[in-house]
């Protein structure tokens, strides 16, 4: 049974959040794209933490037919029009009247589109507005230098009508251009037969070469990052993953090599559209665009002399919301560091328990940091993960106490942690899974780690799993803690103010993982201290 001081500090913990949580709001964003239309409802607390709670996606083919005229035509226009009074009615049904709406390529270059415009805001009472192409790079590019730690490099967004590409460097824009080159428009443009034949896939190839070797600022130096975005870029690495068996079902974060966008390009064209349909990871309504939107990356890619594309499942919308979101006052708004600010969101977004968390991260590094480097194979990275485990451990408290450290795993999985890798998440999921009892396994992630990763993982661990035994009572009595190794021991000094008695008793049931860990016998040594917890 908890005593009545600790339970009044969680009855405050509770109520301070749910203060702060009082002030969330929701709004819903419109990407009226020339493929597909699509709302996200983003559910946030301003400067706090944010989630898409909702997405709905209608395949609308706005841009069809404009590859041989500049208007949209009477069927599209009816299509985009009903989807728009769908999305009118759910925002209306589901108490939502903060909405943003904006269109892309197929609105902007149509003749008509005045028309249009008019028309949907009389049926939807939705006002759409038009990016310019520079927008829309803009907002693509939000999402990704948000969601990814891109620093120097490329965004690359395919959509249904265009082409963005911009340049980042220093975590800013330096060019960026929209060419008419999305995967609806180069289908109808070129590839007309099905399957397609070989002299007009030359000819598309011809004319991406042409349109991409124009660009001299088209050129990526080894190291380079490079970002892809749009749905038909997230297409073509879902088929890749499903056709050699990747081990986490996540496309964000994840990194395709040129060598199987050629190979998966090359499959594509031999395939009719049916054909193509019945690939696993396939959605049948891009089956028939998969080929040119799968060559106009492939190209892009040689152009530039990329060698690998990192997805970002983010785009436009989140690129909006952004904007709202951190609210730049002058300034590009953008986090600070990706990585911290995506471990505090989902932190916050499960009402984690601020104090124990950060308290445990405190002594976690601080045992990390005092141990000799010969003694571990961690370094300036793991460092950064095991602060995030740290901060994660117990976020699955918020589905059941019971079995919490394989809820703080599977919510870490899913929750995506975008600006880390999958190894990365894996390894700060598997952390969390094991920072109570168990073995350290890879499970079912030994693919996607390193073959020292057995032991990095059990070592991370271990000092996790130290930690949380030295606050097991939640109320701060383990104020520091300091290590000494002499030769094949580990001396640790741990220093307390207050009881000592259950910090003593959960350690020492738990010494075993650090001595197999790091090979070092442990010895643990109680020092007593006068602070208070609040200090820390």
């Amino acid at each position: 049974m908890e005593n009545d001081l600790t339970h009044l500090k969680r009855l405050q913990t509770l109520a301070e959040h749910s203060d702060v949580y009082r002030d969330s709001q929701r709004m819903a964003i419109i990407d009226c794209g020339s493929n597909s239309f699509r709302l996200i409802v983003v559910e946030y607390v301003p400067h706090l933490s944010f989630k898409v709670t909702d997405e709905v996606r209608e395949s609308v083919r706005l841009s069809e037919g404009m590859a041989e005229s500049d208007a949209m035509s009477a069927a599209a226009m009816d299509r985009a029009a009903r989807v728009m009074q769908i999305y009118s009615a759910f925002c209306e049904a589901t108490g939502i009247t903060d909405i943003v709406a904006v269109g892309t390529s197929a609105i902007r270059d149509a003749r008509n589109r005045a028309y249009f415009l008019k028309r949907v805001l009389t049926e939807s009472n939705i006002p759409v507005r038009v990016l310019t192409g520079d927008q829309e790079a803009y907002y693509a590019y939000l999402a990704a230098v948000n969601s990814t730690t891109l620093s120097d490099g490329f965004v690359i967004d395919l959509g249904g009508g265009s082409l963005e590409i911009i340049r980042v460097k220093n975590r800013q824009i330096t060019h960026a251009l929209s060419l008419p080159l999305g995967a609806v428009r180069v289908t109808e443009g070129f590839l007309r037969s099905d399957p397609a034949s070989a002299k007009e896939i030359r000819r598309l190839q011809e004319h991406l070469q042409e349109q991409f070797g124009a660009l001299k600022w088209f050129r990526a130096e080894p190291e380079m990052t490079i970002i892809g975005e749009g749905g038909s870029l997230r297409l073509i690495g879902r088929l890749i993953q499903k056709q050699t068996n990747y081990p986490m079902d996540t496309l964000h974060g994840y990194t395709m090599t040129r060598t199987q966008i050629d190979a998966m390009t090359s499959q594509l064209s031999s395939f009719s559209i049916s054909q193509r349909r019945n690939l696993s990871g396939m959605k049948t309504d891009r089956a028939d665009i998969s080929l040119g939107g799968a060559m106009v990356v492939s190209e892009a890619l040689r152009a530039c002399g990329g060698e690998r594309m990192t997805i970002s499942s983010q785009g436009l919308r989140e690129g909006l919301f952004y904007e709202r979101f951190l609210n730049g006052n002058g300034t590009t708004p953008m986090f600070a560091s990706v990585r911290q600010a995506t471990v505090l969101n989902l932190a916050h977004l499960y009402r984690f328990q601020e104090k124990h968390a950060e308290h445990i991260a405190r002594l976690t590094l601080s045992m990390f940091d005092q141990l000799p480097p010969e003694v571990h194979l961690c370094g300036a990275v793991e460092r950064e993960l095991l602060w995030a485990a740290s901060m994660l451990h117990d976020i699955g408290v918020a589905v059941d106490y019971h079995d919490h450290h394989k809820h703080s795993a599977y919510l870490i999985l899913n929750g995506g942690l975008p600006g880390y890798t999958h190894r990365e998440v894996a390894l700060i999921a598997l952390m969390a899974r094991y920072h109570r009892k168990g073995k350290p396994t890879p499970d079912e992630f030994a693919g996607l780690l390193l073959p020292e990763d057995n032991k990095r993982l059990t070592q991370l661990c271990a000092l996790l799993r130290l930690a949380e035994q030295m606050d097991r009572s939640r109320d701060g009595a383990v104020k520091d803690v300091s290590l000494d190794v002499q030769g094949g021991r580990a001396i640790m000094d741990v220093v307390f103010r207050g009881d000592d008695q259950v910090a003593l008793w959960a350690l020492e049931r738990h010494t075993d993982i650090f001595e197999q860990a790091f090979g070092l016998k442990l010895q643990v040594i109680p020092m007593p201290e006068e602070e208070s917890y609040g200090e820390l």
